[in-house]
């Protein structure tokens, strides 16, 4: 009867080995011009993706993890591959691990990340041995990815014994349920890690995870442009300010936005608010182009609609209901849908 309460305990806590079908994971190589163009290769064929003809060994590559109940079919992943195949600078490597994320978040997608990422750490060890350069691999998470993304940090550094690791992890608001306390996304994970806040302590990590960790409009809800919460689980309203990071991620990625992210240091958003940054503190970016020798807190000002970039704006507080109908004539991706 022990046994069973403590088998019982141990699944509730997400702590109990699921049956996952890992093979059911995918590498999704975008070479545009649209999304619809894709090559699609198991995890095991990873030889035959890095012969792809339209892999560009010489390029940076981007591998974008997304999150809880998602899949290649959903509107985030089309964003931000419009993004990047933009960019002629960049592979884009897409991991679909649909099945794996769906289901109960903590019965079943919470168990399959935690098996889903060494193996990934497995087969990227061994495509960095076939030609893939380490030192222009860039891994991108958001939510569930996020965390999916330190997980995959910290598994090439044990099973490389420290011989290697990742350059860099973006997390785009990483998941906060059961992570928080607990194991999660660190600095550690790789040589820079650089975070996104837009729904802390709600489905977004409530604290400083990154060795950077930006904080637009205070890194909560609700993020100007969202409609007021339903507190509906995982509906549209109540995944907006959640949902909001990712769209600012997309829009640093594509340059035909002139205008950047631009943030500043400071202790809090209290702080910020009442223009007590450091007076010797550089603006630094926020997003695809944020330097990686930075470290600390930042915190910025977005408009509530696309484009989501203030500039040097950004950086000096003002009332947020001048932000709600901020929008500019320049073409944008896709409007946000809330």
């Amino acid at each position: 009867m022990h046994k069973a309460i403590k088998n019982k305990s141990r699944l509730l806590f997400g702590l109990k080995n699921s049956r996952a079908d890992l093979t059911t994971a995918k590498f999704i190589l975008y070479y545009g011009p649209s999304v619809a163009d894709s090559d699609i290769y198991d995890l095991t064929d990873f030889e035959n993706l890095l012969e792809d003809e339209h892999l560009d060994l010489c390029k940076n590559t981007v591998l974008y993890l997304h999150g809880y109940l998602e899949d290649p079919d959903v509107e985030s992943i089309h964003v931000i591959a419009e993004a990047y195949l933009e960019r002629k600078d960049t592979n884009l490597i897409v991991l679909d691990w649909g099945e794996l994320a769906d289901g109960n978040y903590m019965f079943d997608a919470f168990p399959n990340v935690k098996q889903l990422g060494p193996e990934l750490a497995k087969v990227l060890l061994q495509m960095f041995d076939h030609g893939l350069d380490i030192c222009k691999f860039h891994v991108v998470g958001h939510s569930m990815g996020g965390q999916l993304a330190g997980i995959l940090g910290r598994e090439i550094i044990k099973r490389s014994k420290g011989a290697r690791k990742l350059q860099r992890i973006s997390a785009l608001d990483p998941a906060f349920p059961l992570y928080y306390p607990g194991t999660h996304l660190s600095s550690r994970d790789a040589e820079f890690v650089d975070v996104i806040h837009t729904d802390a302590w709600m489905y977004g990590a409530p604290t400083s995870t990154g060795t950077a960790d930006f904080w637009p409009n205070g890194g909560n809800s609700l993020q100007p442009g969202c409609p007021k919460r339903n507190y509906k689980m995982l509906s549209d309203n109540d995944l907006s300010s959640h949902r909001r990071s990712w769209w600012f991620w997309a829009e640093s990625v594509s340059d035909r936005y002139p205008i950047r992210f631009d943030a500043v240091a400071a202790k809090n958003w209290s702080e910020f608010k009442q223009k007590k940054t450091a007076e010797t503190s550089r603006l630094v970016v926020m997003g695809h182009h944020c330097p990686t020798s930075i470290y600390g807190d930042f915190y910025l000002q977005t408009n509530g609609q696309t484009p989501f970039a203030r500039g040097k704006e950004g950086t000096v507080y003002v009332d947020p209901k001048e932000l709600l109908g901020n929008t500019s004539s320049l073409s944008c991706i896709c409007q946000p849908q809330h």
